[in-house]
């Protein structure tokens, strides 16, 4: 008798135990997905790491991380690993049981084979019972998202043109007016840009005044990007103008050229750059002047968000971004004719200008494919 009664308390003991550990088994546990970068390139791994903490003072038998991956995003290796029954992309599980101020991190690596701009689905932790019978999930906060910028392109002729473009600017001695150096003022005429005004001195009573910079050798481009896929069927026209627009970006940094890089496009959601919108973000954007990592890396992220719809036409996009009286070299890559954009953009004198189109592409290929 003594041994059944032993028994019934030690059964009801134990299922006592299996019902707490499971009511609380997401007590003082914290799970984290965190990214390298959200910056990622095309078809290159990223390593997406998932983490989960035990910040109390018990056991915990039983965890699980659960993370769904999209069908953009392809797995480098199957560990941890299942592939959706509906084809719908792949689901990640991984389990751990852990001690007290304990964590464990799994590390998975992806790919992206197309540029633009991929949310991550919140990361779930699970937890449950000693025997891992019944558990129980909650949803983690947290916005993680990776950024694709599109591939470079590789074409002779593009290299050829900028090295004569590059060259034009090297041996021109044409002499630039430096925004930061004021050499004084002089009274407003029409065509001046507005941010040239000197409202101090134009509130003295001689009516608007307009600084006169002085002249610097440094040499400086404009980079503007105007690729519309609302007027044609292929989509790739626009693909194209966003990889010679990052091959250009490139080599300007590889000549140390100081360039300002505007993109005349909608955006998706800016988290990771200096605006923050709604989920679109309907007006160009642009990069001031300088050269350098930083800067390279905000054009990137510019090109991967970009939608391929724009904002402005390309006439008034030009006219909006590219100021003559600023005597800087221009760089138009766009999916307009080179007519149409040589109208918009007039250059003053001796200042060049260089228009690129997607068409330079499929020339060269056709060229390559026949000479094969």
């Amino acid at each position: 008798m003594a041994a059944v009664v032993f028994a019934l308390v030690l059964a009801g003991l134990l299922f006592w135990l299996e019902q707490e550990s499971c009511v609380h088994s997401l007590d003082d546990l914290q799970g984290l997905l965190e990214t390298d970068d959200f910056l990622a390139e095309a078809d290159q791994p990223v390593n997406l790491r998932l983490t989960v903490r035990n910040s109390g003072p018990h056991w915990k038998s039983f965890v699980a991380l659960r993370l769904h991956l999209g069908r953009e995003l392809t797995p480098c290796s199957m560990d941890h690993l299942t592939r959706d029954c509906a084809g719908q992309g792949h689901t990640v599980r991984c389990t751990a049981w852990l001690r007290p101020q304990q964590e464990a991190s799994f590390k998975v690596a992806v790919r992206v084979g197309q540029r633009g701009r991929y949310v991550l689905e919140p990361l779930q932790l699970i937890g449950g019972d000693l025997l891992g019978l019944k558990t129980q999930s909650r949803t983690e906060r947290g916005f993680h998202e990776l950024v694709v910028p599109p591939r470079e392109c590789d074409l002779p002729e593009l290299d050829g043109l900028m090295g004569g473009f590059l060259g034009g600017i090297s041996v021109n001695r044409y002499l630039y007016e430096d925004p930061i150096l004021t050499a004084g003022y002089r009274e407003y005429t029409s065509g001046d840009p507005m941010r040239a005004i000197s409202w101090k001195q134009s509130v003295r009573g001689r009516g608007l005044m307009v600084k006169k910079f002085d002249y610097t050798t440094e040499p400086r481009v404009v980079v503007l990007v105007h690729a519309d896929s609302s007027r044609y069927t292929q989509p790739e026209r626009v693909e194209r103008c966003y990889s010679m627009a990052r091959t250009v970006c490139r080599m300007l940094e590889e000549k140390a050229v100081s360039y300002r890089f505007a993109l005349n496009a909608t955006f998706d959601l800016l988290m990771n750059a200096t605006v923050t919108a709604g989920d679109e973000w309907k007006k160009p954007l642009e990069v001031p002047q300088g050269y350098g990592p930083e800067h390279f890396r905000r054009m990137l992220e510019m090109l991967g968000r970009a939608t391929g719809q724009t904002v402005l036409s390309c006439a008034r996009f030009c006219a909006e971004y590219y100021h003559p009286q600023e005597q800087v070299s221009c760089i138009v890559v766009t999916t307009e004719p080179e007519e149409a954009v040589r109208a918009a953009v007039r250059p003053l004198p001796g200042i060049p200008l260089l228009v690129l189109t997607p068409e330079m592409a499929v020339e060269t290929a056709q060229t390559g494919e026949a000479g094969a």
